[in-house]
């Protein structure tokens, strides 16, 4: 079965039991075949949401299971605060945020960088790597994800009045 239908017929049933379709990964590893695929909802994911979204996806992946080229595995879960990327609107979204990004083949002598979205244009992603812009088209990334960044405060510095140090 084309992937592309497969992910939007998730999509839909996602949708239509009241979550975010982020998006589904296809990993083979070790000869098992796994759809990965993630749920959001405003409040967070529960093991519950879990169970409900996997209940519905299976049933439909039973329906349509002599289309699959392989027996598989699917996992439900939180997209996580490393949060995958999968659309243009994901990149929109997210904006402003640091991402881990690999790349199909060598980009300007990259193929995975780390840099900050700084927006789109067109079918364009632009980043900020390291101060520098790197510019790609979107059909270029393999894989990518919010990178954890640690929010700290400012740490507030106090001078002894008349004294040493």
């Amino acid at each position: 079965m084309d992937k592309r239908k497969l992910s939007a017929d998730l999509k839909s049933i996602v949708e239509r039991l009241g979550y975010e379709f982020v998006g589904v990964e296809h990993d083979t590893t070790e000869g098992v075949a796994t759809l990965r695929l993630y749920i959001d909802k405003a409040d967070g994911i529960s093991l519950d949401d879990c169970e409900t979204v996997s209940k519905g996806c299976n049933a439909y992946l039973d329906e349509i299971s002599d289309s699959m080229e392989e027996n598989y595995l699917l996992e439900v879960s939180s997209p996580g605060i490393e949060r995958p990327l999968f659309s243009l609107e994901d990149y929109v979204r997210f904006s402003g945020r640091r991402v881990s990004v690999k790349l199909k083949e060598m980009q300007g002598g990259r193929r995975r960088f780390s840099g900050v979205i700084e927006g789109t244009k067109d079918d364009l992603l632009l980043f900020d790597v390291d101060g520098e812009p790197f510019d790609l088209p979107f059909e270029t990334i393999m894989s990518a994800h919010l990178v954890y960044v640690e929010n700290k405060g400012q740490k507030k510095v106090f001078k002894k009045k008349g004294g040493k140090g």
